[in-house]
């Protein structure tokens, strides 16, 4: 069962999503764990990293993609996927 902060997209459709709004390959990694379900800490668990880093990340992908929070960022995905 999926859980409200998971969307189910393949690796290759999630890329050209991501490459439509420029993430860089870092955050494409953490943006793709994020939609999978994974939260801030266990992102840093993955790639050994600080939640100050992670979060400044998410700063950086949700000013690209033009949302506000984690909310907004899975419910562009989830139209993203609708529209391809």
């Amino acid at each position: 069962m999926l859980t409200r902060s998971e969307v189910v997209v393949s690796k290759s459709h999630y890329n050209e999503i991501a490459n439509k709004y420029k993430l860089t390959k870092r955050e494409r990694q953490l943006g793709f764990l994020k939609l999978a379900g994974f939260s801030n800490y266990r992102i840093t668990q993955c790639y050994g990293i600080s939640v100050m880093t992670v979060k400044k990340h998410f700063t950086h992908i949700y000013e690209k993609m033009f949302v506000h929070g984690r909310k907004e960022f899975v419910q562009l995905f989830e139209e993203e996927i609708k529209i391809v």
